[in-house]
């Protein structure tokens, strides 16, 4: 074979082998197109999806990330309309939102009626809108009158140890007999949030005189004979059933133990913005007053505060799971903030992570949580509702719904 024979034979053999690679490129695509498609149904381990460009064969990790990613898509669909109303007020649109649903209480700060208060001087509304003045000893202490709806309650309060208020209980309970110098110290408000410290109003009864936080708008006067709003009718006979109530909580506080200076101290690092050195002391005192069922809301508060999310969750979820029908103590410690605004904008960053990572059930809990402790009730369902589809925290989300359940049918009563 000469030299030009062997030259026509190579170009023929290679338009042969151009010919079949041809051929062979529509049945690789379409193994490549059927290929992507099994890896959107179900990933596996022999697939590959079309935008990897390497022929590489994808790790077990790398499945089950894209499986999670997947699930994760498929789970964060908001099923109400509660977390949309939420997700549509971003960054300071949403805390603008939450102080200005905020500034309608019906109660005065004390600082903003009197100022130059001293540490034994009781400060209050007198009957005929007149601002008293009266020098206390421990012993001292009046009643206050709360209304919910159809429900009313009357708490003693004594003037000399009280430093502000911290809780409120969201159901209204509040355990009795507890003697502990800390909560004479930083009291709880039943039902709602009456603010820090709010001026007392007297209110003159056919038997007895009592007081309140409740404002009627403006007024703040009321006849010798009658209550400023209605609370039902009030003579000796409510006040025998009410007398004994009140013997069965406990009267001057316990002497004060480590627990309590622990208390003490954890308030003032959270005031100073040192939230792990708050939820520390909380957490020793909590090692101390293991039956305190007040004391874990404060510790979970703290982790919250300090972005210890997933350690806040569980220590809520331990609280919880104490509450029973009969005694709600759903307690939240509104009150560590010394300005609504530092809550508002920790409760916007928990919001922007619980939007973005729905399928985090602590996260939804959290914020359901906080979103009920503000009267916020409305915002509340669909984080807890989301929060109920995690096994683990499914059964704290139910007692708060429950609890939130209560809220509207109380709140409803009291708007008729």
């Amino acid at each position: 074979m000469d030299l030009g024979q062997s030259r026509q034979v190579s170009r023929e053999l290679g338009k042969v082998t151009e010919t079949r690679r041809n051929s062979y490129k529509p049945r690789q695509q379409a193994t490549l197109k059927s290929s992507s498609r099994t890896s959107l149904r179900s990933p596996s381990l022999f697939t590959r999806p079309s935008n990897e460009k390497s022929g590489r064969i994808r790790s077990t990790k790398e499945v089950s990330r894209d499986v999670g990613r997947e699930s994760r898509k498929a789970f964060s669909r908001p099923g109400t309309t509660g977390i949309r109303s939420i997700s549509g007020l971003a960054g300071r649109d949403r805390v603008r939102h939450w102080r200005e649903r905020s500034s309608t209480g019906t109660y005065r700060e004390r600082n903003q009626v009197v100022k130059d208060i001293g540490r034994d001087e009781h400060v209050y509304i007198g009957s005929h809108n007149r601002i008293c003045r009266t020098r206390v000893r421990p012993r001292h202490r009046f009643m206050l009158h709360y209304n919910w709806g159809s429900h009313f309650a009357f708490r003693y309060f004594y003037p000399y140890y009280h430093r502000r208020y911290v809780f409120v209980s969201l159901g209204g309970y509040w355990p009795l007999g507890y003697g502990y110098r800390r909560y004479y110290w930083y009291g709880c408000h039943p039902y709602r949030w009456y603010g820090y410290y709010p001026i007392a109003r007297e209110v003159g009864g056919n038997t007895y005189n009592y007081y309140t936080y409740y404002y009627n708008g403006d007024t703040v006067a009321a006849e010798p004979s009658q209550a400023a709003y209605p609370v039902g009718p009030v003579d000796h006979t409510t006040f025998e059933d009410i007398r004994e109530k009140l013997a069965q909580q406990a009267e001057e506080p316990y002497e004060a133990t480590l627990a309590d200076r622990y208390f003490e101290d954890a308030i003032g690092a959270f005031e100073l913005d040192n939230y792990d050195r708050a939820a520390e002391r909380f957490a020793r005192a909590i090692e101390l007053a293991p039956d305190d069922m007040v004391l874990p809301f404060a510790y979970s508060q703290a982790l919250f505060a300090a972005e210890k999310y997933t350690e806040a969750a569980e220590v809520l979820r331990a609280a919880l799971a104490k509450v029973s029908p009969e005694e709600e103590g759903i307690f939240y410690p509104r009150g560590l903030y010394s300005k609504d605004d530092i809550l508002f904008e920790q409760m916007d960053q928990l919001a922007k992570k619980a939007e973005l990572y729905s399928f985090d059930g602590d996260l939804q809990l959290l914020l359901g949580y906080n979103l009920l402790g503000i009267g916020e009730i409305d915002e509340a369902v669909e984080p807890l509702r989301l929060a109920t589809l995690d096994l683990k925290n499914a059964p704290a989300a139910t007692v708060l719904l429950n609890l939130l359940e209560k809220i509207r049918t109380k709140d409803a009563e009291e708007a008729e």
